[in-house]
């Protein structure tokens, strides 16, 4: 990871001069922005800053809960807080006579960025978008720490089916399946969507209390963490036999899913591969029940760019990590998708979460 944290300053030091800023600027304030300042230095607390200067000297501002930490985990000068991470930084910065800085205006309190830049007497640019672009591109360890999350989700999820049956509410499900991710080496992802029945005509249906019922079948998207990294899947299963019409929808929504991922190489248009599946629905006369976007990008964060949708034509890249989730959800009956994630290469694209099939689970 040192290696990776080297190439990341450099380049972002690079920008720097491209852009005649002094230096850039990443605040994590109790856990808001931990993301940028893992990234840049490798550090995976919640709280501190970092400056990294346009010769490519990068200095990590922790306080005592995190020095050691931050010595074990980051290849920059670690910075011991006299009064608070932002005022030290601001007097650094004021005695180097720093006169431009880069911050992510999106990503930091604006009382935070007030308190910086009068101290510092500097002048401040939104550089976001320097650091979305360095993130969009994953490396290779990148890859494989949403390849081991992928893993720990897929045996997690195998774990938690067979411990699973009729008459088991849904939080207890989500619970479980948690655990297991936590029981693989994993942490859980985000908040996980557990939609069984009826319900699953929800897109984004949480959880709840409503027992699984046998003959139901419930659509569950969850992620796994390892190492700061997302996997991004859903899966779908019944309890016994479910509804023939179930079996009939899953397998249009694979063929659409399989149809779309076929298309995903650098230089395709998300837009494309959208309409790719959406054209799936559409011959089958389900088109109106195809209502979100195909997929996104994520790795950090759960939403980065690009998007593969209709009302983005972002181009795909060698490099970018997306989803393709192409779902159907119909009033009355209820709803489906089907996620995996992919890295895009130059030549096609490879599917992360390989290791849990495509079927629709029966238990």
């Amino acid at each position: 990871m040192c290696d990776n944290i080297l190439r990341r300053t450099e380049e972002l030091a690079e920008r720097l001069r491209e852009r005649r800023a002094d230096a850039f600027v990443a605040i994590a304030d109790e856990g808001a922005n931990w993301e940028s300042l893992f990234y840049l230095s490798g550090f995976r607390g919640t709280s501190g800053a970092l400056v990294v200067y346009s010769d490519g000297e990068g200095e990590l501002y922790l306080d005592g809960r995190y020095s050691a930490q931050g010595k074990e985990q980051s290849s920059h000068r670690i910075c011991g807080i006299k009064e608070g991470a932002v005022k030290d930084a601001a007097e650094e910065l004021k005695r180097r006579g720093v006169e431009k800085i880069l911050c992510e205006e999106e990503k930091t309190f604006h009382r935070t960025w007030e308190e910086l830049l009068s101290l510092s007497g500097a002048q401040a640019e939104d550089g976001g978008e320097i650091i979305r672009e360095l993130r969009r591109k994953k490396d290779d360890g990148e890859i494989r720490a949403i390849k081991k999350a992928a893993a720990i989700g897929a045996k997690a999820f195998i774990d938690t089916l067979a411990q699973s049956g009729a008459g088991m509410r849904e939080k207890e499900f989500e619970a479980l399946l948690n655990y297991n991710i936590c029981a693989a080496g994993g942490a859980p992802g985000f908040d996980m969507i557990v939609a069984s029945g009826l319900r699953s005509v929800m897109p984004h249906g949480r959880a709840s209390d409503k027992p699984m019922e046998r003959g139901e079948w419930v659509t569950v998207d969850f992620g796994a963490r390892w190492n700061g990294y997302f996997c991004d899947i859903t899966r779908n299963f019944s309890i016994g036999e479910p509804n023939p019409e179930a079996r009939a929808l899953h397998s249009l929504i694979a063929k659409a899913h399989g149809e779309a991922a076929t298309m995903l190489r650098a230089g395709v248009s998300g837009m494309a591969a959208h309409e790719k599946a959406a054209g799936i629905f559409r011959a089958a006369g389900k088109e109106e029940y195809f209502t979100h976007s195909l997929g996104h990008s994520f790795g950090l964060e759960i939403h980065e760019a690009p998007c593969l949708s209709p009302r983005r034509n972002d181009s795909l890249r060698d490099g970018d990590v997306v989803t393709v989730e192409p779902g159907l959800y119909i009033p009355g009956f209820g709803g489906m998708r089907l996620e995996d994630d992919y890295l895009i290469t130059r030549d096609g694209a490879e599917r992360l979460t390989a290791d849990l099939p495509q079927e629709f689970f029966s238990i």
